[in-house]
């Protein structure tokens, strides 16, 4: 009988930590100098947002919070505009998307299992994905309303220019959380496994 197994990498709090401290100035100076150049139809995808998502779903509400706040604040300073207008879009609608999106707590999973119940949740991509492209759709419904508000004719372009920006934001959400998510919890960890050869019974 053999014992095979693939070794862990290391992929404990520290770890989780250390990348997350090092994606928040990260994501934000590859925003500002790189994404600008990145543009799609004249369109260029909001990768704080896609970066945000990220940290919902694999760290918690807690964390997403604290980093579109601090992308919020950033944000106002380099782009000023309404007063706080960026400060709110970073931070309010990734709060209510955390609700939906992000992993369960321990406690609930310990609960369901308590009280044998199954518990549905999408794949962590699908979900990431999802909770970006809601995030950048509320960002746009209120791009458009304040050019409504300001006395602007709207008109499809501005509509059609607003659900490119989801899509495209959700394309970059695909392509960067599977390497993301990859630095942050390392490699999979796949349980031992018992081999041994079949038992054959025969007569002598």
């Amino acid at each position: 009988m053999k014992i095979s197994f693939r070794p862990r990498l290391g992929s404990g709090s520290a770890r989780k930590y250390l990348v997350l401290l090092l994606l928040i100035p990260g994501g934000y100076l590859f925003e500002v100098c790189v994404m600008p150049y990145i543009r799609i139809f004249e369109i260029t995808p909001n990768l704080l947002y896609a970066l945000i998502s990220i940290v919902t779903v694999a760290y918690g509400r807690v964390q997403a919070l604290w980093v579109g706040l601090i992308y919020g604040m950033l944000m106002e300073v380099m782009l000023p505009s309404i007063p706080y207008l960026n400060l709110a879009l970073y931070t309010i609608p990734p709060l209510f998307c955390s609700f939906i999106f992000a992993d369960r707590s321990l406690k609930a999973l310990e609960m369901d299992r308590a009280l044998n119940r199954k518990s549905r949740e999408l794949p962590a991509w699908l979900r990431t994905l999802l909770c970006a492209m809601s995030n950048t759709l509320v960002y746009e419904t209120v791009n458009v309303v304040y050019i409504f508000l300001g006395g602007s004719s709207l008109n499809s372009g501005h509509i059609l220019r607003g659900l490119a920006d989801v899509l495209l934001t959700g394309a970059l959400t695909f392509l960067v959380s599977f390497p993301v998510r990859r630095l942050i919890f390392g490699r999979k960890v796949i349980n031992p496994v018992l081999k041994k050869t079949p038992i054959v019974f025969g007569r002598k």
